[in-house]
Protein backbone atom coordinates (compact mmCIF):
# COMPACT_ATOMS: atom_id res chain seq x y z
CA UNK A 1 0.00 0.00 0.00
CA UNK A 2 1.53 3.56 -0.83
CA UNK A 3 2.01 5.58 2.05
CA UNK A 4 -0.74 8.24 2.53
CA UNK A 5 0.18 11.91 1.37
CA UNK A 6 -0.62 15.01 3.68
CA UNK A 7 -4.02 15.32 1.68
CA UNK A 8 -5.06 11.74 2.82
CA UNK A 9 -4.32 11.83 6.54
CA UNK A 10 -4.94 15.57 7.68
CA UNK A 11 -8.62 15.88 7.75
CA UNK A 12 -8.51 16.85 10.91
CA UNK A 13 -9.45 19.93 12.71
CA UNK A 14 -6.43 21.20 14.35
CA UNK A 15 -2.44 20.71 15.65
CA UNK A 16 -1.18 22.08 18.31
CA UNK A 17 2.07 23.57 18.69
CA UNK A 18 2.87 21.80 21.69
CA UNK A 19 1.65 18.28 21.89
CA UNK A 20 -1.66 17.88 21.11
CA UNK A 21 -3.66 15.83 23.52
CA UNK A 22 -7.36 14.87 24.54
CA UNK A 23 -9.56 16.37 27.09
CA UNK A 24 -9.04 13.01 28.79
CA UNK A 25 -8.12 9.47 28.43
CA UNK A 26 -12.12 8.44 28.75
CA UNK A 27 -14.23 8.05 26.40
CA UNK A 28 -16.44 10.08 24.54
CA UNK A 29 -19.62 9.10 25.69
CA UNK A 30 -18.59 9.52 29.03
CA UNK A 31 -17.25 13.40 28.61
CA UNK A 32 -20.31 14.10 26.56
CA UNK A 33 -22.43 12.71 29.71
CA UNK A 34 -20.49 14.37 32.45
CA UNK A 35 -20.71 18.11 30.23
CA UNK A 36 -24.35 17.31 29.24
CA UNK A 37 -25.93 20.71 30.74
CA UNK A 38 -27.36 24.41 29.76
CA UNK A 39 -24.17 26.36 29.49
CA UNK A 40 -22.59 28.90 31.23
CA UNK A 41 -20.10 31.18 30.11
CA UNK A 42 -18.64 34.68 30.00
CA UNK A 43 -17.96 35.83 26.47
CA UNK A 44 -14.94 38.42 26.09
CA UNK A 45 -13.65 40.05 23.40
CA UNK A 46 -10.61 42.35 23.10
CA UNK A 47 -9.18 44.15 20.45
CA UNK A 48 -7.56 47.51 19.97
CA UNK A 49 -7.53 47.86 23.88
CA UNK A 50 -11.18 47.82 24.06
CA UNK A 51 -13.14 45.10 26.51
CA UNK A 52 -16.77 44.06 25.88
CA UNK A 53 -18.43 41.31 27.81
CA UNK A 54 -21.37 39.63 27.59
CA UNK A 55 -22.67 37.02 30.25
CA UNK A 56 -24.22 33.86 29.10
CA UNK A 57 -26.28 32.03 32.12
CA UNK A 58 -27.49 28.34 30.99
CA UNK A 59 -28.10 29.03 27.51
CA UNK A 60 -29.86 32.51 28.16
CA UNK A 61 -28.33 35.73 27.14
CA UNK A 62 -27.77 38.17 30.18
CA UNK A 63 -26.03 41.43 30.62
CA UNK A 64 -23.27 42.89 28.66
CA UNK A 65 -20.52 45.34 29.41
CA UNK A 66 -18.19 47.59 27.71
CA UNK A 67 -15.58 48.76 30.02
CA UNK A 68 -15.09 52.61 29.65
CA UNK A 69 -11.84 54.78 29.80
CA UNK A 70 -8.51 53.86 29.27
CA UNK A 71 -7.11 50.94 27.34
CA UNK A 72 -6.85 47.37 28.68
CA UNK A 73 -3.68 45.54 28.25
CA UNK A 74 -2.36 42.97 30.11
CA UNK A 75 -1.09 44.76 32.93
CA UNK A 76 -4.98 45.87 33.99
CA UNK A 77 -6.59 43.03 32.50
CA UNK A 78 -6.83 41.18 35.74
CA UNK A 79 -8.71 44.39 37.07
CA UNK A 80 -10.99 44.97 33.41
CA UNK A 81 -12.07 40.85 34.13
CA UNK A 82 -13.12 41.70 37.47
CA UNK A 83 -15.52 44.45 36.71
CA UNK A 84 -16.80 42.28 33.61
CA UNK A 85 -17.83 39.54 36.25
CA UNK A 86 -19.81 42.55 39.23
CA UNK A 87 -21.58 44.13 36.01
CA UNK A 88 -23.17 41.55 33.80
CA UNK A 89 -23.06 39.63 37.11
CA UNK A 90 -22.15 36.74 35.68
CA UNK A 91 -22.60 33.51 38.49
CA UNK A 92 -20.26 30.27 36.44
CA UNK A 93 -16.50 29.88 36.19
CA UNK A 94 -15.99 29.41 32.27
CA UNK A 95 -14.31 31.80 29.87
CA UNK A 96 -14.33 32.44 26.20
CA UNK A 97 -12.13 35.27 24.99
CA UNK A 98 -11.98 37.08 21.36
CA UNK A 99 -8.35 38.27 21.30
CA UNK A 100 -6.92 40.90 18.82
CA UNK A 101 -3.22 42.36 18.88
CA UNK A 102 -0.64 43.96 17.05
CA UNK A 103 1.90 41.13 18.26
CA UNK A 104 -0.39 38.48 16.52
CA UNK A 105 0.58 36.93 12.97
CA UNK A 106 -1.59 35.51 10.20
CA UNK A 107 0.33 33.65 7.49
CA UNK A 108 -1.07 31.90 4.46
CA UNK A 109 1.82 29.62 2.94
CA UNK A 110 1.99 26.91 0.55
CA UNK A 111 3.43 23.42 0.49
CA UNK A 112 3.93 20.65 -1.14
CA UNK A 113 1.64 17.44 0.02
CA UNK A 114 3.78 15.82 2.58
CA UNK A 115 3.17 13.60 5.73
CA UNK A 116 2.02 14.89 8.90
CA UNK A 117 5.62 13.91 10.52
CA UNK A 118 7.23 16.09 8.28
CA UNK A 119 4.84 18.75 8.42
CA UNK A 120 5.08 19.42 11.82
CA UNK A 121 8.75 19.80 11.99
CA UNK A 122 8.24 22.59 8.98
CA UNK A 123 5.90 24.22 10.33
CA UNK A 124 7.40 25.32 13.31
CA UNK A 125 10.53 26.36 11.34
CA UNK A 126 8.14 28.75 9.15
CA UNK A 127 6.79 29.70 12.66
CA UNK A 128 10.44 30.64 14.03
CA UNK A 129 11.16 32.69 11.04
CA UNK A 130 7.82 34.84 10.56
CA UNK A 131 7.71 35.78 14.69
CA UNK A 132 8.81 39.48 14.90
CA UNK A 133 9.15 39.19 18.69
CA UNK A 134 11.84 36.97 20.26
CA UNK A 135 10.91 34.43 22.88
CA UNK A 136 8.86 31.10 22.03
CA UNK A 137 5.52 31.67 19.87
CA UNK A 138 2.01 29.23 19.91
CA UNK A 139 0.81 28.26 16.90
CA UNK A 140 -2.19 26.54 15.42
CA UNK A 141 -2.84 25.95 11.77
CA UNK A 142 -5.35 24.65 9.36
CA UNK A 143 -5.73 23.55 6.13
CA UNK A 144 -7.66 25.60 3.39
CA UNK A 145 -7.57 25.55 -0.67
CA UNK A 146 -6.13 21.88 -2.21
CA UNK A 147 -5.39 22.46 -5.57
CA UNK A 148 -2.75 21.66 -7.95
CA UNK A 149 -0.78 19.77 -5.95
CA UNK A 150 0.00 22.41 -3.49
CA UNK A 151 -1.57 23.20 -0.33
CA UNK A 152 -2.22 26.41 1.59
CA UNK A 153 -1.95 26.34 5.11
CA UNK A 154 -3.69 28.96 7.09
CA UNK A 155 -1.45 29.87 10.43
CA UNK A 156 -2.36 31.77 13.66
CA UNK A 157 1.48 32.88 15.55
CA UNK A 158 1.18 34.14 19.14
CA UNK A 159 3.72 34.98 21.38
CA UNK A 160 3.63 32.11 24.31
CA UNK A 161 4.29 34.89 27.32
CA UNK A 162 1.13 36.07 26.03
CA UNK A 163 -1.21 33.53 26.11
CA UNK A 164 1.07 32.34 29.73
CA UNK A 165 -0.23 35.50 30.97
CA UNK A 166 -3.89 35.18 30.18
CA UNK A 167 -4.01 31.88 31.62
CA UNK A 168 -2.41 32.67 35.02
CA UNK A 169 -5.27 36.10 35.03
CA UNK A 170 -7.91 33.26 34.92
CA UNK A 171 -6.69 31.10 37.36
CA UNK A 172 -6.18 33.63 40.20
CA UNK A 173 -9.85 34.81 38.80
CA UNK A 174 -11.19 31.29 39.25
CA UNK A 175 -11.82 31.08 35.90
CA UNK A 176 -11.45 28.32 33.20
CA UNK A 177 -10.50 29.49 29.74
CA UNK A 178 -12.78 27.70 27.90
CA UNK A 179 -12.14 29.49 24.22
CA UNK A 180 -8.91 31.53 23.09
CA UNK A 181 -8.97 32.83 19.59
CA UNK A 182 -8.52 35.21 17.55
CA UNK A 183 -11.34 37.52 16.34
CA UNK A 184 -11.34 36.31 12.21
CA UNK A 185 -12.57 32.84 14.05
CA UNK A 186 -16.13 34.68 14.26
CA UNK A 187 -16.65 35.31 10.71
CA UNK A 188 -15.38 31.89 9.92
CA UNK A 189 -17.79 30.43 11.96
CA UNK A 190 -20.84 31.81 10.25
CA UNK A 191 -20.30 30.38 6.88
CA UNK A 192 -21.74 27.25 7.92
CA UNK A 193 -24.87 29.23 8.36
CA UNK A 194 -24.97 30.38 4.72
CA UNK A 195 -27.58 28.77 1.77
CA UNK A 196 -24.81 27.20 -0.42
CA UNK A 197 -25.98 25.12 -3.51
CA UNK A 198 -23.48 22.01 -3.87
CA UNK A 199 -20.66 23.24 -6.06
CA UNK A 200 -20.54 26.71 -5.27
CA UNK A 201 -18.58 28.41 -2.52
CA UNK A 202 -19.12 31.40 -0.69
CA UNK A 203 -17.66 34.53 0.20
CA UNK A 204 -18.23 36.50 3.52
CA UNK A 205 -17.07 40.17 4.03
CA UNK A 206 -17.07 41.64 7.88
CA UNK A 207 -16.28 44.52 9.45
CA UNK A 208 -14.76 43.59 12.67
CA UNK A 209 -13.31 46.45 14.89
CA UNK A 210 -12.16 48.35 12.08
CA UNK A 211 -10.37 45.60 10.16
CA UNK A 212 -12.33 43.94 6.89
CA UNK A 213 -11.95 40.29 6.46
CA UNK A 214 -12.87 38.37 3.66
CA UNK A 215 -13.54 34.58 4.18
CA UNK A 216 -14.02 31.84 1.42
CA UNK A 217 -15.67 28.62 1.97
CA UNK A 218 -16.61 25.47 0.25
CA UNK A 219 -20.11 23.85 0.18
CA UNK A 220 -20.42 22.70 3.35
CA UNK A 221 -19.20 25.48 4.97
CA UNK A 222 -15.60 24.97 5.95
CA UNK A 223 -13.28 27.66 5.23
CA UNK A 224 -10.68 27.35 2.40
CA UNK A 225 -9.63 31.13 2.87
CA UNK A 226 -8.93 34.20 5.02
CA UNK A 227 -7.56 37.91 4.21
CA UNK A 228 -7.43 40.32 6.47
CA UNK A 229 -7.66 44.06 5.17
CA UNK A 230 -5.80 46.45 7.37
CA UNK A 231 -6.61 50.86 7.56
CA UNK A 232 -4.85 51.90 3.94
CA UNK A 233 -3.78 55.33 2.66
CA UNK A 234 -6.84 58.11 3.66
CA UNK A 235 -7.15 58.98 -0.12
CA UNK A 236 -8.28 55.67 -0.97
CA UNK A 237 -11.67 55.19 -0.76
CA UNK A 238 -12.37 52.05 1.65
CA UNK A 239 -15.55 50.52 -0.67
CA UNK A 240 -12.75 50.53 -3.88
CA UNK A 241 -9.75 49.28 -1.80
CA UNK A 242 -12.80 46.42 -0.41
CA UNK A 243 -13.53 45.97 -4.02
CA UNK A 244 -10.29 45.86 -5.04
CA UNK A 245 -9.53 42.87 -3.12
CA UNK A 246 -12.87 40.97 -3.31
CA UNK A 247 -12.28 41.05 -6.96
CA UNK A 248 -8.75 39.08 -6.56
CA UNK A 249 -9.90 36.56 -3.98
CA UNK A 250 -12.61 35.10 -6.31
CA UNK A 251 -10.22 35.31 -9.30
CA UNK A 252 -7.97 33.71 -7.12
CA UNK A 253 -10.16 31.08 -6.03
CA UNK A 254 -12.21 30.39 -9.23
CA UNK A 255 -8.55 29.77 -11.14
CA UNK A 256 -7.17 27.72 -8.28
CA UNK A 257 -10.99 25.19 -8.03
CA UNK A 258 -14.11 24.64 -9.64
CA UNK A 259 -15.88 26.51 -7.56
CA UNK A 260 -18.32 29.39 -8.37
CA UNK A 261 -18.90 32.30 -6.29
CA UNK A 262 -22.69 33.17 -7.29
CA UNK A 263 -22.26 36.04 -4.66
CA UNK A 264 -21.23 38.14 -1.99
CA UNK A 265 -22.68 38.03 1.55
CA UNK A 266 -21.81 41.56 3.25
CA UNK A 267 -22.20 41.76 7.15
CA UNK A 268 -22.80 45.66 6.58
CA UNK A 269 -20.96 48.18 8.91
CA UNK A 270 -23.51 51.30 8.10
CA UNK A 271 -20.73 53.28 10.39
CA UNK A 272 -17.53 52.17 7.87
CA UNK A 273 -18.62 50.06 4.91
CA UNK A 274 -22.18 49.82 2.56
CA UNK A 275 -22.87 47.81 0.08
CA UNK A 276 -23.59 50.55 -1.75
CA UNK A 277 -19.57 51.79 -1.28
CA UNK A 278 -18.51 48.50 -2.53
CA UNK A 279 -21.03 47.27 -5.06
CA UNK A 280 -19.46 49.30 -7.93
CA UNK A 281 -16.23 47.84 -8.00
CA UNK A 282 -17.58 44.72 -7.79
CA UNK A 283 -19.07 42.22 -10.89
CA UNK A 284 -20.22 39.31 -8.61
CA UNK A 285 -23.59 40.72 -6.74
CA UNK A 286 -23.39 41.35 -2.89
CA UNK A 287 -26.25 40.06 -0.48
CA UNK A 288 -26.55 41.40 3.10
CA UNK A 289 -25.97 39.18 5.32
CA UNK A 290 -29.68 37.28 6.88
CA UNK A 291 -29.42 39.57 10.70
CA UNK A 292 -27.79 42.58 11.62
CA UNK A 293 -25.18 41.77 13.94
CA UNK A 294 -23.79 43.79 17.11
CA UNK A 295 -21.24 42.92 19.75
CA UNK A 296 -23.54 41.25 21.33
CA UNK A 297 -24.32 38.90 18.79
CA UNK A 298 -20.71 38.48 17.96
CA UNK A 299 -19.89 37.68 21.82
CA UNK A 300 -22.62 35.14 21.34
CA UNK A 301 -21.25 33.32 18.82
CA UNK A 302 -17.59 33.25 20.39
CA UNK A 303 -18.98 31.65 23.57
CA UNK A 304 -20.62 28.77 21.17
CA UNK A 305 -17.74 28.33 19.20
CA UNK A 306 -16.15 24.58 19.81
CA UNK A 307 -13.56 24.09 21.99
CA UNK A 308 -11.85 21.92 19.19
CA UNK A 309 -11.53 25.12 16.71
CA UNK A 310 -8.56 25.00 14.82
CA UNK A 311 -7.60 28.17 15.76
CA UNK A 312 -8.57 27.95 20.14
CA UNK A 313 -4.88 28.50 21.82
CA UNK A 314 -6.22 27.56 25.24
CA UNK A 315 -3.61 24.75 26.36
CA UNK A 316 -5.09 21.46 26.67
CA UNK A 317 -4.31 21.27 30.02
CA UNK A 318 -6.42 23.89 30.95
CA UNK A 319 -9.33 22.55 28.48
CA UNK A 320 -9.10 19.60 30.88
CA UNK A 321 -9.92 21.44 34.22
CA UNK A 322 -13.56 20.93 34.24
CA UNK A 323 -14.05 17.96 32.41
CA UNK A 324 -11.78 16.45 35.66
CA UNK A 325 -13.56 18.54 37.83
CA UNK A 326 -16.87 17.05 36.75
CA UNK A 327 -15.51 13.47 36.37
CA UNK A 328 -13.71 13.68 40.28
CA UNK A 329 -17.42 15.07 41.57
CA UNK A 330 -18.82 12.17 39.99
CA UNK A 331 -16.88 9.47 41.31
CA UNK A 332 -17.39 11.64 44.77
CA UNK A 333 -20.79 11.22 44.74
CA UNK A 334 -20.63 7.53 43.31
CA UNK A 335 -18.48 6.34 46.24
CA UNK A 336 -20.62 7.84 48.69
CA UNK A 337 -23.63 6.29 47.31
CA UNK A 338 -21.42 2.88 48.05
CA UNK A 339 -20.28 4.18 51.38
CA UNK A 340 -24.07 4.73 52.21
CA UNK A 341 -25.36 1.12 50.26
CA UNK A 342 -22.31 -0.53 52.87
CA UNK A 343 -23.16 0.68 55.82
CA UNK A 344 -27.22 0.00 55.20
CA UNK A 345 -26.32 -3.14 54.09
CA UNK A 346 -24.20 -3.94 57.31
CA UNK A 347 -26.69 -2.62 59.79
CA UNK A 348 -29.20 -4.96 58.31
CA UNK A 349 -26.88 -8.32 58.63
CA UNK A 350 -26.18 -7.24 61.95
CA UNK A 351 -29.73 -6.69 62.60
CA UNK A 352 -30.42 -10.55 61.17
CA UNK A 353 -27.33 -11.58 63.17
CA UNK A 354 -28.40 -10.84 66.77
CA UNK A 355 -31.78 -12.37 66.26
CA UNK A 356 -30.33 -15.51 64.88
CA UNK A 357 -27.59 -15.77 67.04
CA UNK A 358 -27.59 -19.59 68.54
CA UNK A 359 -28.95 -20.70 64.99
CA UNK A 360 -25.67 -18.96 63.77
CA UNK A 361 -22.64 -20.87 66.82
CA UNK A 362 -24.70 -24.52 65.88
CA UNK A 363 -24.09 -23.81 62.82
CA UNK A 364 -20.52 -22.44 62.97
CA UNK A 365 -20.14 -25.29 64.82
CA UNK A 366 -20.88 -27.87 61.92
CA UNK A 367 -18.73 -25.76 59.63
CA UNK A 368 -15.80 -26.32 61.66
CA UNK A 369 -16.41 -30.33 62.23
CA UNK A 370 -16.78 -29.78 58.64
CA UNK A 371 -13.27 -28.25 58.22
CA UNK A 372 -11.83 -30.57 60.32
CA UNK A 373 -13.43 -33.46 58.26
CA UNK A 374 -12.57 -31.95 55.11
CA UNK A 375 -8.48 -31.05 56.42
CA UNK A 376 -7.86 -35.00 57.00
CA UNK A 377 -9.37 -36.19 54.19
CA UNK A 378 -7.20 -33.92 52.12
CA UNK A 379 -4.16 -35.00 54.20
CA UNK A 380 -5.06 -38.89 53.64
CA UNK A 381 -5.48 -38.15 49.45
CA UNK A 382 -2.25 -36.03 49.47
CA UNK A 383 -0.20 -38.90 50.76
CA UNK A 384 -2.12 -41.48 48.36
CA UNK A 385 -1.18 -38.78 45.69
CA UNK A 386 2.17 -39.04 46.48
CA UNK A 387 2.26 -42.47 46.54
CA UNK A 388 0.87 -42.60 43.22
CA UNK A 389 3.82 -40.42 41.94
CA UNK A 390 6.45 -42.47 43.25
CA UNK A 391 5.08 -45.01 41.91
CA UNK A 392 4.69 -43.65 38.59
CA UNK A 393 8.15 -42.05 38.17
CA UNK A 394 9.35 -46.05 39.08
CA UNK A 395 7.51 -47.40 36.50
CA UNK A 396 8.01 -44.79 33.95
CA UNK A 397 11.85 -44.68 34.45
CA UNK A 398 13.72 -45.15 31.47
CA UNK A 399 17.36 -44.51 29.97
CA UNK A 400 17.75 -41.17 28.82
CA UNK A 401 18.33 -40.53 25.24
CA UNK A 402 22.16 -40.49 24.55
CA UNK A 403 22.32 -40.87 20.16
CA UNK A 404 22.22 -36.64 19.83
CA UNK A 405 24.23 -35.15 22.61
CA UNK A 406 27.04 -38.01 22.37
CA UNK A 407 27.41 -37.10 18.24
CA UNK A 408 27.69 -33.36 19.53
CA UNK A 409 30.41 -34.07 22.03
CA UNK A 410 32.11 -35.90 19.25
CA UNK A 411 32.85 -33.24 16.70
CA UNK A 412 34.14 -30.76 19.63
CA UNK A 413 37.18 -33.67 20.43
CA UNK A 414 37.98 -35.41 17.11
CA UNK A 415 41.47 -34.15 15.63
CA UNK A 416 41.00 -32.05 12.35
CA UNK A 417 43.00 -34.69 10.30
CA UNK A 418 40.65 -37.90 11.25
CA UNK A 419 37.77 -38.10 9.06
CA UNK A 420 34.85 -39.89 10.93
CA UNK A 421 32.84 -41.99 8.24
CA UNK A 422 30.27 -43.86 10.43
CA UNK A 423 29.26 -43.80 13.94
CA UNK A 424 26.76 -46.91 15.51
CA UNK A 425 25.20 -46.31 19.00
CA UNK A 426 23.24 -49.54 20.10
CA UNK A 427 21.55 -49.20 23.41
CA UNK A 428 22.73 -52.75 25.90
CA UNK A 429 21.23 -53.57 28.79
CA UNK A 430 23.69 -52.22 31.09
CA UNK A 431 25.13 -49.20 28.54
CA UNK A 432 25.86 -48.43 25.07
CA UNK A 433 27.61 -50.20 22.27
CA UNK A 434 29.72 -48.36 20.30
CA UNK A 435 31.32 -48.60 17.06
CA UNK A 436 33.37 -45.82 15.34
CA UNK A 437 34.95 -46.06 11.95
CA UNK A 438 37.11 -43.71 10.09
CA UNK A 439 40.20 -42.90 7.97
CA UNK A 440 43.12 -40.67 8.33
CA UNK A 441 45.43 -39.19 5.45
CA UNK A 442 48.88 -39.07 6.69
CA UNK A 443 51.63 -41.31 7.15
CA UNK A 444 51.69 -44.50 9.58
CA UNK A 445 53.02 -42.78 12.73
CA UNK A 446 51.17 -40.02 12.83
CA UNK A 447 48.28 -42.11 12.15
CA UNK A 448 48.54 -43.86 15.18
CA UNK A 449 49.55 -40.79 17.35
CA UNK A 450 46.48 -39.20 15.69
CA UNK A 451 44.15 -42.09 16.83
CA UNK A 452 45.42 -42.81 20.11
CA UNK A 453 44.83 -38.96 20.89
CA UNK A 454 41.50 -39.76 19.82
CA UNK A 455 40.93 -42.91 21.81
CA UNK A 456 42.40 -40.71 25.27
CA UNK A 457 39.73 -38.41 24.54
CA UNK A 458 37.04 -40.62 24.72
CA UNK A 459 38.78 -42.21 27.71
CA UNK A 460 39.07 -39.08 29.85
CA UNK A 461 35.90 -37.41 28.89
CA UNK A 462 32.67 -37.58 30.19
CA UNK A 463 31.07 -40.20 28.29
CA UNK A 464 33.42 -42.95 29.89
CA UNK A 465 34.06 -44.96 26.79
CA UNK A 466 36.19 -48.05 27.21
CA UNK A 467 37.47 -48.93 24.03
CA UNK A 468 39.41 -52.26 22.37
CA UNK A 469 42.92 -51.97 22.23
CA UNK A 470 43.01 -54.13 19.43
CA UNK A 471 42.66 -50.38 16.85
CA UNK A 472 46.38 -50.38 16.52
CA UNK A 473 47.01 -53.68 15.24
CA UNK A 474 44.69 -53.14 12.43
CA UNK A 475 46.46 -50.12 11.11
CA UNK A 476 49.98 -52.13 11.48
CA UNK A 477 48.57 -54.83 9.56
CA UNK A 478 47.25 -52.27 7.02
CA UNK A 479 48.84 -51.90 3.77
CA UNK A 480 48.85 -47.61 2.96
CA UNK A 481 46.30 -47.10 0.26
CA UNK A 482 46.82 -44.14 -1.77
CA UNK A 483 44.39 -41.54 -2.51
CA UNK A 484 46.08 -38.57 -4.27
CA UNK A 485 49.96 -39.40 -4.14
CA UNK A 486 48.36 -39.71 -0.03
CA UNK A 487 48.63 -42.74 2.20
CA UNK A 488 44.80 -43.27 3.37
CA UNK A 489 44.74 -45.51 6.71
CA UNK A 490 41.17 -46.97 7.93
CA UNK A 491 40.47 -47.65 11.83
CA UNK A 492 37.18 -49.41 13.50
CA UNK A 493 37.26 -48.48 17.11
CA UNK A 494 34.85 -50.70 19.30
CA UNK A 495 33.30 -50.47 22.86
CA UNK A 496 30.72 -49.48 25.42
CA UNK A 497 30.02 -46.35 27.15
CA UNK A 498 28.28 -46.59 30.83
Amino acid sequence: MAPKTMIDTLQQPAFFSDVQAPLLEIPRNLQRTLLKKKQTILSVSLSNGRLKALSIVKNAIGQSWERPGGLVSLRNLRDALEEAIHHTKFPGTHLAMLVDHPRFTTRTIQVPPMLLTDLLPFLERKVQQEKPWEGPAAWRYRIGLESRGKLHIHLDIWPQDYIDALVHICQELGLFLRQLAPLSALPESQLSSLPVEPGEGSLLLTMLEGRTIIVAGKDDGTPIWTRHLFPAQDWVPLGERVGTEVNRTIMFITQQTNLKIPHIWLLEDEERLTAGEIQPHVATPLVSFPIKPDWNYWLWVGATLPVNLSSNFTPPQVLQAPLRNALTKTLVVILAAFILFGVGTTSVIEGYLARHRIAMQAMTEQVTALQQDQAQWESRLMALDTKRQWARSVKETTIPELEGPFLSYLGTIIPTEVILHKAFIERAQNGWNLELDGTVSTNLATTLLLVDQFVQRLADGPYHVALHQDWGEQLLTQTATSTNERPLYRFILKGTMS
